[in-house]
């Protein structure tokens, strides 16, 4: 049937729902997948330790027992001079867990965060306010400049 609305174009037909099939004998979880699929990740149990030659975090599985090889890059202006970190086949006793380091710095940056006691930054001036740059500058125009080299002259 052509649609009176758009000549050349026929009218939308009605879509059938679809059926989802579901195998015979297979009881689905609640969210459609069973509990005996493989999944490789299920019993990957990972580690994050940190390497103590280049303190960077690296994922470990449970059952090793040295650092995997991992790269160093030794300056973020040029990522493309990696090289084989020295803590690559230490023993993985040697490293420290993520979690400890982090908390470490956390302690670490809490005391510079803080204020002291008697100090409320919202009362304190901004220490950008009348400081250089806090006025416009006024730059000088080339026939200025050629103008005052004339009289000099």
């Amino acid at each position: 049937m052509q649609s009176a609305n758009r000549p050349g174009r026929t009218a939308p037909k009605r879509l059938q729902p679809v059926v989802e099939l579901v195998p015979e004998g297979v009881d689905p979880d609640e969210d459609g997948y069973g509990d005996d699929e493989f999944d490789a990740y299920d019993d990957a149990d990972l580690l994050r330790v940190v390497c103590p030659d280049c303190v960077q975090p690296i994922a470990l599985l449970a059952d090793q027992e040295v650092l995997p090889e991992h790269a160093l890059c030794a300056s973020p202006w040029n990522p493309f001079g990696l090289t084989v970190c020295a803590g690559t086949g230490r023993a993985a006793a040697d490293a420290r867990s993520a979690d400890e380091v982090l908390q470490e710095r956390t302690q670490d940056i809490a005391p510079v965060l803080t204020l002291p006691q008697g100090l409320d930054w919202r009362t304190q001036p901004f220490s950008h306010v009348g400081g250089p740059g806090s006025r416009p500058v006024y730059l000088v125009r080339p026939a200025q400049v050629s103008a005052t080299v004339r009289r000099a002259a």
